[in-house]
């Protein structure tokens, strides 16, 4: 026997020279074709218990005409140096403690904070933005003064615009502002903005009458 041939080697040397395939050899010795494969490549995890291999390894030699003992003895030398010798990977596979992989903890720690913000924060990212406004109350009004007060609330973190006219907020979110009335209905169109592009808006219509321009009875 060709000692340095592995157990794969010698069994299909010996399968060609008898004119045996696999799935013949599973018939003849009544081992699954599946078993026979695993045995010459000594695929533990795809085998029954080690005695039945055993005497699978026993039938199959018979069959094919190999020594028994020196094919057990090969199949022992592949299997120790798959498990246990320089080529042995269960101890770093099972019971080694793996190293941490600290970039990966850190990116998964800052996606965590992430969700929990957003989950948190959602309406203020998301939501309809807050918009209230004190002045003037009514949607329709009349006023005899060339200006009004215009006033209200918002979120401090959005942007608020007074017909497209960026206005200052204070920390609080309050707004303040004089409006110039024109003769006439007055169109004004509030609108807030949150950081991430929702839109809020209201329109309030006065209409100017100047003492000047009403009718004396």
């Amino acid at each position: 026997m060709e000692t340095e041939k592995n157990l794969q080697a010698i069994f299909e040397e010996a399968m060609k020279q008898k004119n045996i395939s696999y799935e013949k050899l599973a018939v003849l010795s009544n081992i699954p074709e599946k078993y026979i494969v695993a045995v010459q490549n000594t695929d533990v995890k795809n085998l029954p218990a080690f005695p039945y291999v055993r005497g699978y390894l026993k039938k199959i030699c018979e069959i094919l005409g190999l020594d028994f003992e020196e094919i057990w003895k090969q199949y022992r030398t592949e299997l120790y140096h798959k498990t246990s010798g320089a080529f042995d990977k269960l101890p770093a596979n099972r019971f080694a403690i793996q190293k941490i992989n600290k970039k990966a903890l850190t990116w998964g720690l800052v996606i965590l904070l992430a969700l929990i913000l957003l989950g948190v924060n959602f309406n203020n990212f998301f939501g309809k933005p807050l918009l209230r406004i004190d002045s003037p109350a009514q949607t329709i009004s009349t006023s005899s003064q060339s200006s009004i007060e215009l006033s209200g609330n918002i979120d401090p973190s959005d942007k608020l615009t007074i017909n497209d006219k960026e206005m200052i907020i204070n920390n609080n979110g309050d707004f303040r502002s004089t409006y110039e009335l024109q003769p006439g209905l007055n169109t004004i169109e509030f609108k807030v903005k949150k950081l991430m592009g929702r839109e809020n808006s209201e329109i309030r219509q006065v209409l100017f009458e100047s003492t000047s321009t009403i009718p004396t009875q």
